[in-house]
Parts: structure tokens; C-alpha cells; sequence
């Protein structure tokens, strides 16, 4: 590229970078039903994207069992030694990464999941050239709140106006739109419906769509 190039991507993890939401629920249960708690995958759904004091929590409460913050400790431990057998990766994600590495695209990694989750997840994906990694560990407030998109932006020094923000989940999608980024809503998990209903500037349905629409935006940047 002969102009300097001002965009930055700034991706969600869980549900976008890798396909994980499916294998976190299945592995969540299993954890929950080990300590007498009947959970189902499908329970853990509604809280996709809130971080994981309020995914795992919610549906503690839902059985009536006060949250303890220690049930993460086992999730993450069972999370880690398994994701390989359950975590994949979207069709064209990798080709995209390598793609916005090769324009020299700044990226960066902003999750509501806990560092040790995150983690796991970009071995998983098999790429970590990212120029920052931000989880849930880093913020006090998780999205919906801006603090984590905007944190992800400061560290790599991109202006909030010049992010895209890439987002399966509403409460993600709400999160960059605070923060005053563009935002793409990424159907792995919700519907295009439930996208706009979040105020999604963009929705996608795959990493080929997203490649079409990055370079359109950045299109539009050099004009």
C-alpha cells in the first residue's frame, strides 16, 4: 500500500476468532452437572459476550446456587485441556489475519473471557501476531461498557473513529458502538435480525464477507 493506512481491527475472540461458544457451553455443563448443578450447553447462550463472572453466574443462580467466583478456576482448567478437541476456527479467519498482517493492519484481540481462556483460544487459532491482546482481566467494566474496545485502541494507538470492531455477540456490538467504532456484527452466534435490532453498522456471515468489506472500507479511507 502506498497511503498510510489508519484502520485497525479490533476482533472478539469467542464466537469469532475461534469457534468456541458451542465448546464452552458443552464444557461448562459438564463442570456444573460434576458439582450436582442439572446445567444444559444451551443455558450459558443468552450470556455469550458478558464475560464469564456473568455467564457462569447467571445460570448458577438460575438453579438457585449462589455464584462463587471459584467455578471459573475448574471451567478454565477443563476449558484448557480441552479446547483442542473442541475449538475450531471459521472458514477463511486465517487467511483474513494473514491478510491484514500483510497490509500492515493494526489488530488487536479485545474478549470479555479471562486472560487464561483467552489464551488457550489463540493457540487453538494458531495466529498471535496481534499487536495487542485484551481481555476481561484487564477491565473493571465488561461490555456492553466501551472500556475494554477502548482500552484495545489506546494500546495500539488507533484513533476509536479509525477501529472496526468485529463482534458475534449484541452486548459486543453495543460495547464498540460506545465506544464510537464502527461495528460488524458476525452471525456465528446472532441472528442478522438481533444484529440490527443491536445497531450493528455491518453484518457478516463469514471471514470471505468480512475480507470484501474491510477492503471497501479501506477503499473509502484513501479516496
Amino acid at each position: 500500500m502506498t497511503k498510510e493506512n489508519k484502520l485497525a481491527v479490533l476482533f472478539d475472540m469467542d464466537g469469532v476468532l475461534v469457534d468456541s461458544e458451542p465448546a464452552l457451553g458443552i464444557i461448562a455443563a459438564e463442570v456444573f452437572q460434576e458439582i450436582n448443578i442439572p446445567a444444559k450447553p444451551e443455558d450459558f447462550t443468552p450470556y455469550i459476550g458478558t464475560g464469564e463472572d456473568t455467564y457462569l453466574g447467571e445460570v448458577m443462580e438460575k438453579y438457585g446456587i449462589e455464584y462463587d467466583p471459584e467455578i471459573k478456576h475448574d471451567v478454565y482448567s477443563a476449558y484448557v485441556k480441552e479446547a483442542v478437541k473442541y475449538v475450531k476456527t471459521f472458514p477463511g479467519s486465517l487467511e483474513l489475519l494473514n491478510y491484514l498482517e500483510n497490509l500492515q493492519i493494526k489488530m488487536a484481540v479485545a474478549s470479555s473471557a479471562d486472560q487464561i481462556k483467552v489464551q488457550a483460544n489463540i493457540e487453538a487459532l494458531g495466529f498471535n501476531n496481534f499487536h495487542a491482546v485484551i481481555t476481561g482481566s484487564d477491565v473493571k467494566r465488561k461490555k456492553p461498557f466501551p472500556d475494554i474496545y477502548l482500552l484495545a485502541a489506546e494500546a495500539i494507538e488507533a484513533e476509536p473513529k479509525n477501529c472496526i470492531v468485529v463482534e458475534d455477540a449484541t452486548a459486543g456490538i453495543a460495547s464498540g458502538n460506545a465506544a464510537g467504532m464502527t461495528t460488524v456484527g458476525f452471525t456465528s452466534s446472532v441472528n442478522r435480525e438481533k444484529m440490527l435490532v443491536a445497531g450493528a453498522d455491518y453484518i457478516v456471515d463469514d471471514f470471505y464477507q468480512l475480507k470484501e468489506l474491510i477492503n471497501n472500507l479501506l477503499d473509502n479511507t484513501h479516496q
